[in-house]
């Protein structure tokens, strides 16, 4: 799908501009809304501020900041438009940067290796995760465009605040959706994955990811007095790479931000139990997750459609050699470690679930933009004057 010239200008606006916008489809459109909501005199870009206000949102994995930012929705593309003509409040930059050196493989050897020893006298499940970091050439709304055309089947978003930075991501889990009428929440244990095209019968491994990632879910809620319903197993396919897939339903619930809270982060991108999973990847892995991992969505009439934040990569305007503009990718994936796991096939996954999007930064011929030894910091440095488009 094209996306509009209209958005395409004010997009690009806000990114001049640094203003606090996102981009978004729901599963299943083919449409995507753009708003924007300038920072005021608080100097924050807030979600929930006014508690009945239609918003986008996201959060960070670690799920403990003081409050969840996001942009109101105030200002589609021809309002932001208009307000970029006139005179413009400064606004801040970004609290976070991508980090210019990814996973390297030793390192996620070493984590490894001191994970999977307690799982095998303990059992249980650690979410390892790395990153890759590749600097593309390409805009972001033209990132956006190819990112956004491989599916439609996932909540896709561009969006940008100066506490979380500038995030792209195309997730196929649904952490709740509400329905404020009824108070139905609908939600998904996603777990285990492999290609798309195995059609061979899932192994024990990626059965007991699942069943942990299940449990957790329905436990969560039941504690919350909900009346919980599950569906059978099924699969999840998202583009190269399918998930087994359980979907449940609940009623009962009042507090959705709250019941955010209590599920994010899931076993599906922490582990089990989670205290001792978060603490294993505080310790070990070499990088902070920011918002990969976190939740992110809308509110629209009441009602919430929050996401697991996947397929995702966090971007910064970079000058390259001291170059134009170029924008400087993390790209973040995990896989679920437990005692009969093997390194090499989890390393293999993390790759597989950022292909789709680093082919795209790269270039199906390359040449779209770098990865490797080539992006470093003799040769890269953050662009803190915007430059105009």
């Amino acid at each position: 799908m094209k996306i509009p010239g209209l958005t395409r200008d004010a997009v690009n606006a806000c990114l001049l501009h640094r203003i606090p916008f996102a981009l978004f489809a729901l599963p299943g459109r083919d449409d995507f809304r753009f708003q924007a909501s300038p920072v005021g005199k608080s100097g924050r870009s807030e979600a929930f501020a006014d508690p009945e206000a239609d918003c986008f949102f996201i959060n960070f994995f670690d799920n403990d900041e003081p409050y969840t930012a996001g942009v109101p929705f105030t200002m589609d593309e021809e309002a932001l438009l208009n307000y970029c003509d006139g005179e413009i409040a400064p606004q801040p930059s970004a609290e976070i940067r991508p980090r210019i050196s990814p996973t390297f493989r030793v390192s996620y050897h070493d984590a490894f290796a001191r994970i999977i020893p307690r799982l095998k006298v303990e059992g249980g499940k650690v979410v390892l995760s790395r990153h890759r970091t590749i600097l593309t050439y390409k805009s972001p709304v033209d990132v956006a465009e190819e990112f956004f055309s491989l599916t439609d089947t996932t909540f896709r978003y561009l969006a940008y605040t100066p506490e979380t930075g500038l995030w792209i991501g195309s997730t196929p889990e649904l952490l709740l959706e509400s329905d404020s009428l009824s108070r139905e929440v609908r939600t998904m244990a996603l777990a285990g994955t492999r290609q798309a095209d195995d059609d061979t019968p899932w192994d024990d491994k990626n059965i007991y990811e699942q069943a942990i990632v299940t449990d957790f879910i329905a436990e969560t809620l039941k504690k919350e007095g909900l009346d919980v319903s599950i569906d059978d197993i099924s699969e999840r396919k998202f583009i190269n790479i399918k998930h087994l897939c359980t979907e449940i339903t609940a009623r009962g619930a009042d507090d959705i931000p709250a019941l955010l809270s209590e599920l994010s982060p899931t076993p599906a991108v922490a582990g089990h139990p989670r205290e001792t999973a978060l603490e294993e990847i505080s310790r070990y892995e070499t990088h902070r997750r920011n918002c990969y991992g976190g939740y992110v969505g809308v509110r629209i009439g009441g009602d919430y459609h929050a996401y697991v934040n996947l397929r995702c990569c966090f971007m910064a305007s970079v000058l390259y050699k001291g170059g134009g503009r170029e924008w400087l990718c993390n790209l973040y994936a995990g896989g679920g470690i437990v005692a009969a796991s093997k390194e090499e096939d989890e390393w293999n996954e993390t790759g597989a679930k950022t292909e789709a999007l680093a082919t795209i930064l790269l270039g199906k011929d390359g040449g779209k933009g770098i990865e490797g030894s080539a992006v470093n910091s003799s040769t890269v440095r953050f662009n803190d004057t915007p430059i105009p488009f």
